[in-house]
């Protein structure tokens, strides 16, 4: 039988919840390393005019991940005409802001390729670091809107372009209480890993939702006569 608590309520639970996180990570890491023998097949770009919404995105992946880490949110973006897109690949490696330069050529070469005034940028993990970094050192003029999934968040402001998404169960980089003023910049996803960010439907629309979102009209405050 269960256990009760001082206050009447269950905790027999405990455990099973435990052990359904935990499968539910594994599963996401499954599905991880099941993609990544399909890299030599999986174009590492996609241009498509037809799509309705025409900025072009890059995908950054994670230490020690893969570009085949994003085929589940390409697809899904696929379906809300977000067409346009490229990887940034690297071998693993932590000095993030060495990496940046090489993810600043990538860029560059996509807005000449497709003619683009900007980009928009979805990363995980350490990839948000790279991205983020980049942004902050005077390229953010580049970036339309970012996208992090499980990327640290430090004290000092980030980029105000960026969407901060963490996994509520993520053991790596645990999700940090939102600052008011950062509130709308920041989602916390119930019962989702690190990797299950990757998949999780809920991270998936909100991905497509931002990146889809209509730019904010600045106000203009009436003059007094």
């Amino acid at each position: 039988m269960d256990g009760q608590r001082e206050d009447g309520t269950s905790q027999g639970w405990g455990g099973m919840d435990l052990l359904w996180k935990a499968g539910s990570e594994a599963v996401a890491l499954v599905r991880t390393v099941a993609a990544m023998p399909l890299r030599p097949v999986l174009p590492r770009s996609s241009f498509d005019t037809s799509g309705r919404h025409q900025t072009p995105v890059v995908f950054v992946h994670g230490f020690l991940g893969d570009p085949t880490n994003f085929v589940r949110l390409q697809g899904h973006l696929h379906e809300h005409g977000i067409r346009n897109w490229t990887t940034f690949a690297y071998r693993p490696r932590l000095d993030y802001p060495r990496l940046a330069p090489r993810l600043l050529d990538d860029i560059e070469a996509l807005r000449r390729e497709t003619g683009a005034a900007q980009v928009d940028v979805v990363a995980h993990s350490l990839g948000g670091l790279i991205a983020r970094y980049l942004i902050e050192t005077g390229h953010g003029d580049k970036v339309r809107r970012l996208v992090t999934l499980g990327s640290p968040w430090f004290t000092h402001p980030n980029p105000a372009q960026e969407l901060a998404i963490f996994g509520g169960d993520d053991a790596l980089v645990p999700a940090r209480a939102a600052d008011p003023a950062r509130r709308d910049r920041m989602l916390v996803v119930p019962d989702c890993g690190h990797l299950g960010l990757l998949f999780d439907p809920r991270v998936l629309q909100g991905v497509a939702t931002f990146l889809t979102r209509p730019a904010r009209v600045p106000r203009v405050r009436a003059l007094a006569a």
